[in-house]
């Protein structure tokens, strides 16, 4: 019986060969790839769309697709005779911001695109792409002769308000110039990229084992979800297996991660109603696991503990045994808590029907994690493509389909009880076998990894030399999908005193678009 990817693939006329069962790789034309891309994403998922180019050789475009009821993943590629490729914007939006990143990266002119314009590269000079490694050169960068078109709203008692980059108390840099005719939020313009770090770019040439080091530096509070996928990605490259004793301690630390990320958003949501009392207490939930983190890892956001091929580090009995009761303590607490801000009308009241996204908009844009969660889209890469320990699991996956902050709020509830649900699992059936200790056995080849970072499905495409070295490594973090939708919420509807709590309820990294 044909698995659906088969099926899908031979629909469109595509050769699939498979690399193990969960990665199916095919190769087309050029002339052909725009059809065939929106073709397979009217019943499939565009997940990513990505290119990559070096000195001598064509350029290859490469889109990563999802098919529904399959656990392994669709990669399909194209080479490019020269530095343009037919846009598949006009017909599949959500390929608006992929496209515009191929171009203003690697050179490569999506033409018949609707609305080109940098993305991470403001005042970035004409002609001169980090990922050909242009940025590397010695002496100053010149700057742009082109001055940034900023929307403009007209009106009566309509006035420009701008807010960032820099901002008060720990948010990251990013700019948001707000449209207002009064209180009304009419047009929000977003402008990231500020730090952009060529995080990538550095990595080409390094051993994938250094790799690492960047990987968990590409954001703070996803560090080892985006670290996960790009060893898995590693692994799967090389075809390394890991212990189920470092899958079981991968899960427990990836369910950590989210858990810390979990109380800090409803935390941030608190501040931003005006609830004191219940930030503290939040803030107190998180800090305590982060400190279990940094107990058990030596680093409070679980760096070092990643190695390809299993762990740096061995979660002893003893650890686990005091992680299970400070597990019981967080569960009470945080469903107290809980039980207190759904009964407080003056935190329900300000999430409620605040910056909307429904779940058409959600559907057609393929949000992901907790935000596409909250309009309806059933999708978790834990559940959808099981990895780690997950399979050995079971935990549910929360949806609403309200698609405003109160369900974002929810879904973040739900799923901070899931985490707790699923890290007591894998503590009661902590497997008893010896580690293997073999280093990796380095080769060429290519992979995807993927993980459930926080934020949404985190995916890393890693290419290799003979010699375990990165050719090419392509991180995809959940920022880069649910940021393109954030100016649309913020203009369904709202005020400017609705802002800090939309920016809450969101909780999307800009260092994880930043890389």
């Amino acid at each position: 019986m044909r698995r659906p990817i088969d099926r899908l693939a031979l629909e469109m006329d595509l050769g699939v060969t498979w690399q193990g069962e969960e990665e199916a790789c095919a190769v087309c034309g050029e002339e052909v790839f725009r059809d065939r891309i929106t073709a397979l994403a009217a019943s499939a998922t565009l997940s990513d769309l990505f290119a990559t180019t070096r000195s001598g050789e064509e350029p290859t475009l490469t889109a990563v697709l999802q098919v529904e009821d399959d656990p392994g993943w669709l990669l399909v590629s194209t080479k490019l005779p020269g530095s343009a490729f037919s846009a598949l914007t006009p017909q599949l939006h959500l390929a608006s911001w992929y496209e515009r990143e191929i171009l203003e990266m690697h050179g490569l002119m999506p033409v018949g695109h609707p609305g080109l314009g940098p993305l991470r590269l403001h005042q970035w000079p004409e002609n001169h792409h980090p990922m050909r490694g242009q940025h590397l050169e010695t002496g100053p960068l010149p700057h742009s002769a082109h001055t940034a078109v900023r929307p403009s709203v007209s009106g009566q008692g309509v006035f420009q308000l701008p807010l960032g980059p820099v901002r008060s108390g720990p948010q990251e840099s990013a700019e948001f110039l707000f449209s207002s005719g009064g209180e009304d939020i009419v047009e929000v313009d977003l402008r990231l990229g500020f730090k952009y770090r060529a995080i990538e770019q550095l990595a080409e040439g390094q051993p994938a084992e250094s790799v690492i080091h960047l990987a968990e530096r590409l954001a703070g509070t996803s560090s080892f979800a985006n670290t996960l996928a790009f060893t898995r990605a590693v692994e799967r490259s090389i075809g390394a297996t890991v212990s189920p004793t470092d899958q079981h301690a991968r899960t427990l630390l990836a369910e950590l991660e989210r858990l810390y990320n979990h109380f800090g958003m409803i935390g941030r949501l608190a501040e931003a109603t005006g609830l004191l009392v219940a930030v503290a207490q939040y803030g107190m939930l998180k800090e305590e696991v982060l400190r279990a983190g940094g107990r058990l890892t030596g680093h409070r956001y679980l760096r070092g503990a990643l190695r390809v091929g299993g762990m740096e580090i061995v979660l002893s009995p003893v650890d686990r045994e005091r992680l299970r009761a400070e597990l019981a303590d967080w569960s009470q607490r945080a469903a107290r808590l809980n039980r207190l801000l759904e009964q407080t009308s003056t935190f329900i009241d300000r999430l409620d029907t605040t910056a909307t996204l429904l779940p058409d908009y959600a559907v057609e844009h393929r949000l992901v994690g907790p935000v596409g969660r909250a309009s309806g889209i059933d999708r978790d890469v834990r559940r959808d493509h099981p990895y780690a320990a997950y399979s050995s699991v079971e935990f549910d996956v929360p949806t609403v389909s309200d698609g405003d902050a109160e369900a974002r709020f929810q879904v973040h509830a739900a799923e901070l009880r899931q985490s707790l649900r699923i890290i007591r699992q894998l503590l009661g059936g902590w497997p008893d076998q010896e580690r293997p200790e073999d280093p990796p056995r380095w080769s060429a080849g290519s992979a995807l990894g993927w993980a459930e970072a926080p934020g949404g499905e985190a995916l890393h495409w890693v290419e290799l030399d003979q010699n375990g070295r990165v050719l090419r490594w392509r991180a995809r973090p959940p920022a880069l999908v649910n940021w393109h939708t954030f100016a649309h919420a913020c203009g369904s509807g709202n005020n400017l005193t609705d802002y800090p709590v939309i920016e809450a309820s969101f909780a999307i990294s800009v260092a994880e678009f930043d890389r």
